[in-house]
């Protein structure tokens, strides 16, 4: 699509000639030679981009910025100047520009900071055309809550939905829906028209995490070609979910607290503060009090995202919600992999209900999905489930047998038995050769694994990493 600029330059022959220009690289480009004719022209005339010279005499660039976000807080304005200051670069950026650009005869700054403009407003977009899809998956009337554990939490949910300022710090065992009920508050909020981000926060590496957070400058390190926008300005106006902050660097906790405090940020290699408006959530599995008093997160970084805690409930306190969640997966398995499947059938039921779901919601729905893949009829039976579903299932064991413990009970499914043998392996052989097994009887889920090992997510991934080749 052709995206449309206003470019507002009080020197004519720098009018035309930029105009000309942006006209070349498929811009739609209309001119103004004031702040006023701007003003009156934006009355009929809806830019995507507003260019924006700072100096102009009457109405300078400063004015009308602060004019146009006035009225229309949602343009992109990009200023424009030869003679600008790094204190008027820091006034713009504070008054809502998108960027600042030195004016150049080859205008190689405002082409890339035009593509980056147009690439947000692309995001916009997408988030709009699926913001009514989204509306409609997240809504807290669908969601099944017949229990008494969960009617308490929904209604909370809807509180904090009306408030969308408050942070919230959501709590919970692995699976539980953490991350989604993050949603549901998010798009059942004001906010709901605008970018919801999520932050893996053990999988970015420790030396980017900056840079995605926040962005960063041109040149401000190796491989940075140009600015690029972080996380939190691409979310600008929405919603901000920190998944697993338990397992974020004691480092990197610090950065993250100064941008909870002062609500701004500088992009990484610059020097312009920018303002953060964005509701900040955060999910964890871990008990941050305990961390807290371990030395392993920061106190006033707890202080600061538990303003609202809640802790979703476990499967198992749900039990009244187990068959209709069920069933609700089974439909969307069905339907995404073209199977026959209708209905659970009975002995389904009862194996579903005495199950224990140390795995929760996840786990339900990875068991639902596996059982329709290879189900050949339209009802689901217990026949369909793998065999560690079939009677109760217990924490698992971990052990070493040979001439350090005994052997396991050779029926017993939640023993790891490694064999070790004494002045031929180290301690380190053995931890790796437990991990690996432990990661495999998980499916490869690292999260349900560390819980497993009783150590951190972070803690797992720093293990392997010290090994010499992939453990699984």
């Amino acid at each position: 699509m052709a995206w449309q600029l206003l470019l507002v330059e009080d020197e004519a022959s720098v009018r035309e000639a930029f105009a000309l220009r942006l006209s070349a690289q498929g811009y739609v480009v209309q001119t103004a030679g004031s702040g006023e004719d701007a003003l009156a022209l934006l009355r009929s005339f809806e830019p995507d981009i507003l260019v924006l010279d700072l100096v102009m005499p009457n109405l300078s660039g400063l004015d009308v910025l602060a004019r146009v976000k006035h009225t229309t807080p949602e343009l992109l304005v990009i200023v424009l100047t030869a003679r600008g200051t790094v204190k008027d670069a820091v006034e713009a950026m504070r008054l809502g520009a998108f960027d600042f650009v030195a004016k150049s005869i080859d205008m190689d700054d405002l082409h890339h900071t035009l593509r980056r403009a147009t690439d947000l407003l692309t995001l916009r977009r997408q988030v709009q055309r699926h913001s009514s899809q989204d509306a409609k998956r997240y809504a807290i009337d669908c969601i099944i809550a017949n229990s008494p554990a969960m009617q308490t939490f929904m209604q909370q949910v809807r509180e904090l939905a009306k408030s969308d300022r408050v942070t919230v710090l959501l709590q919970g065992e692995t699976g539980t829906g953490k991350q989604y009920m993050g949603r549901v508050i998010h798009f059942n909020s004001p906010r709901a028209d605008k970018p919801c981000m999520e932050v893996d926060c053990p999988s970015i590496p420790r030396e980017l995490f900056e840079s995605e957070l926040f962005g960063h400058e041109k040149g401000s390190f190796t491989g940075a070609a140009g600015r690029k926008c972080g996380l939190l300005e691409l979310a600008e106006g929405g919603t901000v979910l920190f998944d697993e902050i338990g397992d974020l660097p004691l480092s990197l906790q610090a950065k993250l607290l100064r941008v909870l405090e002062e609500r701004t940020l500088r992009r990484v290699g610059g020097s312009a503060t920018i303002p953060v408006d964005v509701r900040f959530m955060a999910a964890t599995n871990r008990d941050l009090k305990e961390a807290v008093a371990k030395g392993e997160f920061r106190e006033d970084l707890y202080f600061r995202l538990n303003v609202v805690t809640l802790t979703v409930p476990p499967l198992r306190e749900r039990g009244d919600e187990i068959i209709p969640l069920a069933e609700q997966f089974l439909i969307r398995s069905a339907v995404a992999l073209k199977k026959p499947v209708r209905t659970l059938g009975e002995s389904a039921q009862a194996l579903l209900r005495q199950y224990r779901f140390p795995g929760n919601i996840r786990e339900l729905s990875n068991l639902m999905e596996r059982a329709v893949l290879f189900c050949q009829s339209p009802t689901l039976e217990a026949a369909n489930f793998p065999s560690d579903v079939h009677g109760s299932r217990q924490p698992l064991a971990i052990r070493a047998p040979g001439h350090l413990s005994p052997a396991p009970d050779a029926f017993d499914p939640t023993a790891v038995q490694i064999c070790f043998r004494v002045g031929e392996q180290s301690l380190n052989d053995l931890e790796d050769r437990i991990i690996a097994e432990v990661l495999q009887r998980s499916d490869g889920n690292k999260t349900l694994a560390a819980k497993h090992l009783g150590i951190t997510r972070w803690m797992l991934d720093r293990r392997r990493k010290q090994t010499d080749g992939p453990l699984i």
